[in-house]
């Protein structure tokens, strides 16, 4: 591929869409042949994009191969494999691709929101097991829909409601919902 080409295509991926033509690694790949001719700041000029960017595109290839292969496959997303680059600098190599391979085999596939919340456990706990805190953070949150209902209130029935839910000892909110509750027994037991 001619290094115009290059650069078309990688202007193309770089200015596009967020979802990108080509994933990644291909990306990262030749924007390091680039490089070789190039500063990052000309190659960042010449796409119209910032230094920072080329550089941050570049540090992909210092991952480890498995998690490149990930990136390729799109299971993991480009800001969820900057911040895994970041993990672990102060240990020795081995150590430091061990982990981050560990984490990217935890967030692969997984949303942008996902991996981004396991990224920042697995740096901020280092020596932590992912796979607990993975079934947290992927597990269904179940909701449960609450309606309010607005009720004007007398002073009477107010002062009423109040001196009962001082007399059971909770809170007017949970009177009022254990009136009704009862109120419901009883119809239901009508019936």
């Amino acid at each position: 591929m001619t290094k115009d080409t290059s650069l078309a295509t990688l202007f193309v991926n770089l200015k596009g869409d967020k979802k990108k033509k080509e994933d990644w690694m291909n990306i990262a790949n030749k924007c390091a042949e680039l490089a070789k001719h190039k500063s990052h700041k000309e190659l960042a000029e010449e796409l119209g994009v910032s230094t920072e960017l080329i550089r941050a595109i570049l540090s992909l290839l210092e991952l480890p191969k498995e998690i490149q292969q990930l990136i390729k496959e799109k299971k993991i997303l480009f800001d969820a494999a900057q911040r895994i680059n970041t993990i672990d600098r102060k240990n020795d190599k081995k150590q430091r691709e061990k982990r981050q391979i560990e984490v990217a085999r935890a967030i692969a596939g997984l949303t942008s929101h996902e991996q981004r919340e396991i990224i920042q456990y697995a740096k901020k706990f280092p020596n932590s097991t992912l796979s607990n805190f993975k079934k947290r953070v992927t597990a269904e949150i179940i909701t449960e829909k609450i309606h309010v209902a607005i009720i004007p209130l007398n002073e009477e029935v107010f002062r009423s409601l109040q001196h009962e839910s001082v007399k059971k000892k909770i809170s007017l909110e949970k009177t009022i919902l254990s009136i009704i509750d009862e109120w419901r027994q009883r119809r239901r037991n009508d019936k």
